[in-house]
């Protein structure tokens, strides 16, 4: 069985696993309108009416073929999505999470990224628990092929407080694909690191269980990590 974490000491690791490409059909009640962008288009989903005082939504972005975005620490190349929430009603927080990235070959650079298509789970809670909730998102992502253009999006959607929807799945299994964070506990059974007080590189040992399938390694802010 292969695994997925995320190791937060003062380095992060995650272990990927693929994300399934697959188109998901329109619906208005809840989804919003498609923004396109260069090479690329975006819009905003939800999972249905709201659990535990929480509502799950989501940001899908589509990519045209040989098209990738990225991940939130791309690596040594390429820009995080950014989220501008702050013109939504009736939302006191959002909290975008990552699906497990892959590693992508960038014209010789390898970079953490998402190509064909991603969905990044929201989790929204509202101020108001029995009002009416609308996000107003202003996303700007990264979309590259031959060469890297910014995109701009600009999407809304009320959500909704009643019926069944058809991207829940969808959403349940980026939410599944989310690295966790592990206990200090956990984290020592799984991983052992060291250092070569040589070079000053790290070393990060996987110990199980499973094998994985692919490593990210985050650093603080401002740092990136490079992997050889």
């Amino acid at each position: 069985m292969r695994s997925k974490f995320i190791l937060f000491a003062p380095l992060a690791v995650t272990l990927a696993q693929v994300f399934p490409a697959s188109s998901l059909a329109e619906n208005t009640a809840f989804a919003s309108t498609v923004v396109k962008g260069a090479a690329s288009s975006a819009r905003l989903l939800s999972a249905g009416p709201p659990q535990g005082g929480s509502y799950r939504a989501a940001v899908e972005i589509a990519l045209a073929p040989e098209t990738i975005t990225y991940w939130r620490q791309p690596g040594e190349a390429g820009s995080a999505p950014a989220f501008d929430f702050s013109r939504s009603v009736n939302v006191a927080k959002v909290e975008p999470s990552f699906p497990a990235p892959k590693h992508i070959d960038e014209a010789g650079t390898i970079v953490a990224g998402y190509d064909a298509r991603v969905v990044l789970p929201l989790q929204v809670t509202p101020r108001d628990p029995n009002a009416p909730v609308t996000l107003n998102l202003v996303l700007d992502y990264a979309s590259c092929g031959k060469i890297c253009l910014p995109a701009r999006a600009d999407l809304s959607l009320e959500l909704p407080r009643n019926g069944a929807s058809p991207y829940a799945a969808a959403i349940a299994e980026a939410e599944r694909l989310v690295p966790r964070k592990l206990t200090a506990a956990e984290a020592k059974k799984r991983f052992a690191v060291s250092r070569n007080n040589a070079d000053g590189s790290w070393r990060l040992r996987y110990l199980g269980p499973g094998k994985a399938e692919d490593v990210f390694a985050e650093a603080p802010e401002p740092f990136f990590i490079e992997s050889t």
